[in-house]
């Protein structure tokens, strides 16, 4: 009696453990899903300066959301049913985001020796599309950095002397409005380049990035732990049924 007790606590505990993992795992999902959205909304159309391997970023963050929400729905389910199946399809796709975070956080980490010649062809691009009225992604793109970071073009205000529209820079070696304080053409203008800082931006959120994959796949990895208890509690439990 007490042995059968004991085991329908050990059942209980491991089943509530598996049902708040799952749904911190819809949660994140979610989550996932919204940052995706948000990401594609504000800022997607940037992209078209990033490298083609960064295009998709957004896209790539909204399915890797549903999936962990499906994920997240299919353990909440299975722990509550005690369903062997959904535990079974839980634990398959938890093991596959696992890897996937880790494969994430190696690439981040891979990247950030790369991003000094991605942030230099992003900037070049954007300095030679500044002056096309039908398309003002170019000129918003470094007017966003150049008040963020305080700088001025690739290397400095002379990128901007060959600008083809006058009214564009506030002069010869005098950069874009945003290379100056305010916006404002008679104030202090900023004389160093932007690569660098862009550079560091980046790097910096790819070492955040990185972090964070490895970070929630060592939560996974106890998630798999988990699942794994109660889906032999479970296996343990039809035998003798």
């Amino acid at each position: 009696m007490g042995r059968n007790k004991l085991d329908k606590q050990i059942v209980i505990a491991m089943k509530c453990l598996a049902f708040s993992f799952s749904c911190l795992f819809l949660l994140s999902g979610l989550a996932l899903i919204i940052v995706g959205g948000i990401i594609k909304n504000n800022y997607g159309d940037y992209f078209k300066y990033a490298d083609n391997k960064f295009m998709t970023t957004p896209v790539f963050i909204i399915v890797i959301g549903v999936i962990v929400f499906i994920t997240g729905f299919l353990g909440c389910f299975g722990a509550v049913k005690e369903n062997s199946y959904a535990m079974s399809s839980f634990f398959i796709m938890i093991v596959i985001v696992f890897i996937l975070e880790i494969i994430v956080g190696i690439l981040a980490f891979v990247y950030t020796s790369k991003v000094e010649n991605f942030a230099d062809d992003a900037l070049k691009r954007a300095v030679e599309d500044v002056s096309d009225e039908d398309d003002p992604l170019a000129k918003e793109l470094l007017d966003w950095m150049q008040n963020k970071f305080r700088c001025c073009g690739v290397l400095g205000p002379s990128d901007f002397n060959n600008v083809t529209y006058s009214n564009f820079t506030c002069g010869f070696n005098k950069g874009l409005k945003s290379c100056h304080r305010k916006d404002d053409c008679k104030k202090t203008l900023y004389s160093v380049g932007c690569k660098l800082k862009f550079s560091d931006f980046i790097k910096q959120n790819l070492i955040v990035v990185g972090s964070i994959s490895f970070g929630l796949s060592l939560i996974k990895f106890f998630g798999i732990v988990c699942v794994c208890g109660l889906m032999k509690v479970i296996s343990l439990r039809n035998e003798y049924v």
